[in-house]
């Protein structure tokens, strides 16, 4: 009987060596990535879209801050986090924050005989978890409890337990009130940065918390409003503010909207022919010299989506809704910011010049 002979690509291969070549090929990779962790390149985190589209995103990484299962490839390290996401993690560091202040701010009664000591909460703090109670949540008066653990569980529970906005609302809440902590403010800032949050917090006045995608959104965004507001621009910063607002309930067109009107109200400070249009605001610059003509019709083309658009800036006719979702609030939100604080910065030069 003739035996016949297989070639290479038909011969089968040993299990053992097979497995023993997709681990080489796994360690290969791991190594590579761990490579580019310890020596600060940035490293490239894979996700998936709501459709199933892959995506890429570049995560930079210090390696002076990496854990060791981060380190050595143990755990995947996480890139900046997606707009409307609070994760457990960023819960709890934003609790730690609340607890931290309002420990240092308790007042312990005298031990009565077989009572425990009475807790309170007492110097500014007592003020702004009254105002909580009030004015946040709404509630009764005569159901205030200065107490330390009654406040302590309540606004624990609720940062652990509610919608991210409506923690969100919360902490803008507290950050507005007149005798909250200024170092409590920048606290708070350097936690949303820390956690990766898609959001920043612009000290204000008043402090606000400001959707950001990337870092170089929230500082545009953030730097426009310090723009204005030194201008003394404060419908503008009010509308931009507004605006971000929008945006942490879901209502897209009412952000785009409120990101225009902060354009507008800039263009009315330029040239008094702007309070119908703002193509009058852009032609004077132009004629000035200060601004470029292909980017006086790029701001015009931007405005103009605004006006075509129904729903955003006119009356819906035959659609149930404004065809704009989040990822047009966002872009016109820092387009905008961007867009008021460079009119305003050219008329200024222009006017000093």
């Amino acid at each position: 009987m003739s035996t016949q002979r297989r070639s290479p690509a038909q011969s089968e291969r040993d299990p053992d060596l097979a497995g023993a070549e997709t681990a080489l090929q796994r360690a290969a990779r791991r190594a590579i990535e761990r490579a580019e962790r310890v020596a600060g390149i940035a490293v490239w985190e894979k996700s998936r879209d709501k459709d199933g589209t892959l995506r890429a995103t570049q995560v930079d990484c210090d390696p002076g801050q990496l854990s060791f299962s981060h380190a050595q490839g143990y755990e995947e390290i996480q890139g900046r986090l997606k707009l409307g996401e609070l994760p457990k993690e960023a819960r709890i560091r934003i609790w730690n924050l609340f607890f931290v202040a309002i420990d240092k701010c308790k007042l312990v009664g005298p031990r009565r005989p077989a009572r425990t000591r009475i807790v309170l909460i007492a110097g500014h703090w007592v003020e702004i978890l009254k105002a909580c109670h009030l004015e946040f949540h709404n509630l009764p008066l005569d159901e205030w409890n200065p107490r330390f653990q009654a406040n302590r569980s309540r606004l624990l529970e609720y940062i652990r337990e509610q919608p991210f906005n409506e923690v969100f609302d919360l902490i803008q809440f507290v950050l507005r009130h007149p005798r909250c902590p200024p170092e409590f403010i920048r606290q708070m800032q350097r936690t949303f940065a820390e956690c990766g949050l898609a959001y920043t917090i612009d000290v204000g006045p008043p402090p606000t918390i400001l959707p950001a995608v990337t870092p170089e959104e929230g500082d545009a965004v953030a730097g426009a409003l310090q723009t204005l507001r030194e201008a003394r621009l404060h419908g503008s910063a009010t509308h931009l503010r507004t605006a971000a607002e929008n945006i942490k309930v879901s209502e897209w067109a009412g952000s785009v909207r409120e990101s225009i009107h902060a354009v507008e109200s800039v263009a009315r400070q330029l040239d008094p022919d702007a309070a119908r249009t703002l193509d009058p605001a852009l032609d004077s610059l132009k004629k000035r010299g200060t601004l470029h003509p292909a980017l006086e019709k790029a701001l015009s083309t931007l405005y103009g989506y605004t006006s075509d658009e129904q729903g955003v800036r006119h009356a819906l006719l035959d659609q149930p809704q404004a065809k704009v979702g989040r990822d047009e609030a966002v872009f016109m939100l820092g387009a905008c910011a961007s867009f008021a604080s460079y009119l305003w910065r050219k008329h200024a030069a222009g006017a000093s010049g």
